[in-house]
């Protein structure tokens, strides 16, 4: 199965690093990028920086209002508090048979699409409050992403990729038709290191239970990863909410494959790394909290688990960003 057409939404670190593999690797992808970034990257083409190395590379732009018709597959790299607002043009780019491949951090939209045991219709509300999403975008055609990469927007079409090129794939609503692993094989041509699993929600959780702590944390703290994992205080937080992330999982079924020493473990090498919330909060742009820490509590709340260390980071950061504003525009 091939992809005659792939559109890219966002044009961001993720974003910009697939699109270029893609477009690297012949896959002609189209970039939906909007401003001084579709400016750039019809100018100037789209660049990756890589371990002090530079290469550039011709992409198709197109800005959110054009019309480029239906798409075969649509990987959706922006952050998830900007889902709501991109569903007038997902639904220019999705029909029956399009593939639509969110890759974002945290709780999805639809991680209780298609469960046996569906949770209240208000449970994920937080990332979905109009229900656009829910109702508009068939979770059939959904192939869930979780993301194992660093990538930074240096500017508008230049991209620092310092590590990964990990993607974690599984279908949201079981299919038995082999589109994920013609999906898998198409990627790996961009030579991206694609992973097929069948339980793509205790993907998301193992990897939630990284970012769920450590990229508000980080914003709280001003912390890097090594300092958040080496000062005793801040590794104390850690432990205590990764916990409550594991309490929350188990909740609804899942086991998560490592505890929470063992999480902080994984990323003691990461020396002087800075979490994208973090960079986030620094350039004054919105953090993606909903899905990092409100989902969980969420969730957590309505399967009677408590999450006191989580909610505080949520709402000092909602208070840090609030805080933040106001200075901006005093």
């Amino acid at each position: 199965m091939t992809f005659p057409s792939i559109a890219v939404v966002g044009a961001g670190g993720i974003g910009g690093v697939v699109a270029w593999s893609l477009a690297r690797a012949g896959l002609s992808p189209t970039v939906i990028a909007r401003g001084r970034s579709a400016d750039a990257l019809r100018r100037d083409g789209l660049t990756i920086e890589r371990h002090g190395r530079r290469e550039t590379v011709r992409v198709a732009v197109a800005s959110p209002d054009d019309d480029i018709g239906l798409q075969d597959m649509v990987l959706g790299t922006m952050k998830a508090h900007d889902w709501p607002s991109a569903m007038p043009l997902l639904k220019r780019l999705i029909g029956p048979s399009t593939t639509l491949i969110p890759a974002i951090n945290g709780i999805p939209w639809w991680y209780f699409a298609g469960q046996s045991e569906p949770a209240a219709p208000d449970t994920l509300s937080c990332l979905d409050p109009a229900g656009a999403m829910t109702s508009g975008i068939d979770p059939a055609g959904l192939v869930g992403c979780v993301v194992y990469m660093g990538a930074t927007r240096m500017g508008p079409g230049c991209i620092d990729w310092s590590s990964g090129r990990r993607l974690v794939l599984g279908d949201v609503i079981p299919r038995r038709d082999g589109r994920l692993s013609r999906i898998a094989e198409l990627l790996r041509q961009a030579n991206l290191d694609i992973v097929e699993t069948d339980d793509i929600r205790q993907e998301v959780w193992t990897k939630l239970l990284g970012n769920g702590v450590f990229n508000p944390l980080s914003v709280v703290a001003s912390a890097t990863m090594d300092e958040m994992i080496d000062d005793p205080s801040l590794r104390h937080i850690c432990v205590a909410a990764m916990n409550e992330l594991i309490a929350v999982a188990g909740s609804v079924g899942i086991a998560l494959p490592v505890d929470a020493e063992q999480r902080l473990a994984m990323n003691g090498h990461m020396r002087g790394f800075r979490t994208s919330t973090l960079q986030d909060f620094e350039a004054g742009r919105p953090l993606e909290i909903a899905a990092l820490v409100e989902a969980p509590c969420a969730i957590g709340a309505a399967n009677g688990v408590d999450t006191p260390v989580l909610t505080v980071l949520g709402r000092l950061v909602t208070r840090f960003a609030i805080a933040q504003r106001g200075a901006a525009h005093a």
